[in-house]
């Protein structure tokens, strides 16, 4: 995952993410910054509100359900690596315009 935001696993993608957190509004996607997709939040950090509000933005944004998307690493960090079961690499580009 070292060029590009969106790599294929196992059943489904992984993307790379910077989220901003205490954001006035959600966008989901926000751009793109040094190779991650940069996710506005409006959650703060604390207590998990930022990373609930990134899964459920994801979800919607690529049409699945909240079971689907996972963050399998950087739980307290801005930069995150989710998971996305049940999408293909092309049809997350195509929506990121990636």
């Amino acid at each position: 995952m070292k060029n590009s935001a969106v790599e294929e696993c196992e059943e489904g993608v992984l993307i790379r993410v910077l989220v901003k957190a205490g954001a006035p509004r959600l966008r989901c996607p926000a751009g793109l910054e040094e190779g991650l997709v940069v996710v506005e939040v409006h959650s703060p950090p604390v207590g998990g509100r930022a990373n609930r509000e990134l899964i459920k933005a994801f979800a919607k944004f690529l049409g699945v359900s909240s079971g689907s998307v996972s963050i399998i690493k950087g739980l307290k960090d801005k930069e995150k690596v989710i998971r996305v079961l049940g999408v293909s690499v092309e049809s997350v580009r195509g929506k990121l315009g990636t």
